[in-house]
This record gives structure tokens, sequence and C-alpha cells, in this order.
């Protein structure tokens, strides 16, 4: 079996959008599916312009295509195709077009994102229901729905049989998902405050900002800048969800600071003396290499390597399929 092919059979077996993002959970890294999936869709992509390809990966392809948008009206970050995949924008979306084709229940959401062709445009008393918590109890689901004006709904407590639905909308799912909580915590055993919950949803208002430039990439001027105010955020994170986004926040942006010191050979002491952070300098370095690197082992794909003519590439190397 030749290399190619081997490689397309790995992807087919390991590279499913639902082994890669899980959406009723945002306790996941945000950053670690996103690059997953961004990495994979390249890898995929790649393959498909083989020889040997067949239309299977071509299936898959599309279905990556069509998860990344979802994902970013999900989690409300810009994307760009071409900037995120290399891939030019009206071919990203006809991979999009051919997968919804396929899938009723994926054409009807990303109807609702674009054209509203099954309901009525901006009627926000007509919801689509997306899903169910996992986490809620039998006797009390929590549903997630989302209404005409593309905002993220949530169930209130009471009949399980006919949900009845909050009347403020979100932008992003995790915003609804925290919310949903802070309203369901007097009536389920969650040992949680309602004042810690209603701190989550504080410190997650400031770390969709940073989630929605996750494909925004600095300039070796704003890179520190950036830095340095979302560890200062990070600082006055107490919840466990807090302070998980601000790990991969800052862990993302050192990564990016990492990565400009070596393309525009720079020291990293004169990047934070220019950024007028001199005092800070000799203590921060340590601290960016070691965000740099955790995030590097959490949140990148593993099976990501360079290539020799420098465009980003998958391989297998130094990953075994479990």
């Amino acid at each position: 079996m030749n290399t190619i092919l081997q490689h397309a059979e790995w992807h087919l077996a390991h590279s499913q959008p639902a082994q890669l993002v899980d959406y009723f959970n945002p306790c996941t890294p945000f950053a670690r599916q996103i690059n997953l999936m961004t990495s994979r869709f390249r890898a995929v992509e790649d393959l498909c312009d083989a020889p040997s390809s067949h239309q299977a990966l071509s299936d898959l392809r599309d279905a990556l295509a069509f998860h990344l948008v979802r994902m970013s009206f999900w989690w409300d970050f810009a994307f760009c195709p071409r900037g995120a995949t290399g891939v030019s924008n009206p071919n990203f979306l006809s991979y999009v077009k051919r997968h919804v084709a396929r899938s009723y229940d994926d054409e009807a959401f990303f109807d609702l994102f674009t054209w509203q062709r099954h309901m009525h445009a901006g009627d926000e008393d007509q919801i689509l229901i997306v899903g169910r918590d996992p986490g809620s109890p039998k006797h009390m689901p929590i549903y997630y729905g989302i209404d005409g004006a593309r905002r993220f709904r949530f169930s209130l407590p009471g009949e399980a049989h006919e949900p009845h639905w909050a009347c403020v909308g979100y932008r992003d799912f995790a915003a609804a998902w925290l919310a949903a909580w802070t309203c369901h915590c007097p009536h389920t055993s969650d040992g949680d405050s309602l004042d810690m919950h209603l701190r989550a949803e504080r410190e997650h208002h400031l770390a969709r900002i940073w989630h929605q430039r996750h494909f925004c990439k600095p300039c070796k001027a704003t890179v520190v800048p950036a830095y340095i105010e979302a560890c200062a955020q990070a600082s006055t994170c107490r919840t466990p969800f807090g302070c998980m986004e601000f790990t991969h926040i800052t862990g993302h942006l050192a990564h990016e600071v990492m990565d400009i010191a070596s393309d525009t050979q720079s020291d990293l002491v004169g990047m934070f003396d220019d950024a007028g952070a001199r005092s800070i300098a000799a203590d921060a370095i340590a601290v960016v290499r070691l965000h740099a690197n955790a995030y590097r082992t959490e949140c990148l794909d593993p099976v990501r390597v360079p290539c020799a003519a420098g465009k980003r590439r998958m391989g297998l190397a130094g990953f075994r399929p479990h």
C-alpha cells in the first residue's frame, strides 16, 4: 500500500468531525478543537489532489469544511477560508454546499445562518433545536436552540416534554451554556454557588473576544501587548472555566510571540522593550516559553509537521494510530 493511500485510510478512520469536536462540552478547549479541525482539513485537502484519491476522502474534506464553518458560528469567531486553510473562498463554499446537500440536519443549520429559506427571516420566535445538554438530568433536561436572529437560546426549568425558552439570546454557544447552568443552578444538585456561575459568565465575556480573533494573526508591534493584556485578564479569573479558557488564550498568544520572534529573527527581550514592558521582560521570557510549549503540547495537532517547501502539511511522523 503506497504512502498516500495509507495516509488517506488513516484520516478516514481518525479525522471524522465527530472525533475532533465536541459541540456540547465547552470545557473541551476551543483552541485545540479548531486547530485540529483546521489541520486535518488541510491534510485531507492535500490528499484529495492526489491521483489515487477516492470519493470517501472527498466527502470527508467536504464534511470538515462544513464543520469549520459551523464552528465559526458556534464560537462566533472571524473565519476566512483562504486565510485559515489556503483554499479560495468559492472553492471552500463549494465543499460546504456539497456536504449540506447530503445532510438534512446540517443543511438546516447552514440555512439558518445564511439565507433562512426554511423560516421567517430574523424571527426570534422560531427556534431550531440543536441538542440536549448531556450533563443535564433526565427529569429536567436542558435543550439548546438557535433562533431566527441567529442567537443561541436555552430551555428554562420545567417539563421535559415541552421546552420553554429563555428570552435572552447569545452570540456563542458557550455563553448560552454558562447562562443555562446559572439559571438551572438552584434546580439541580450542582454545589457551585450562584456567584461562581455569574463570575464564569463574566470571565467568558472577556475570553470570547480573544476567541473571535483566533485567526487574526497579530504583527510584531501588537503581539506582546496582546499577550500582556491577556495575562492580566487571566490573573483575575477565579472560576475553573475562566482559568481554562485563559490558559489557552495566553498559550496561543505566547505561541504567536515565539513564531514572530523566529520569523523576524527578533530578540524576545527587545520585543518586550519595544512594547514598553522592559521592567517585566527578564521574568516574562521564561513564562512566554512555558506558555508556548504547553500550548504546542495541548492544542496543536500532534500529526502536523512542516514540509521541506515551507507549506504546512500533515504527516504521520511520530504518531501512532490508536
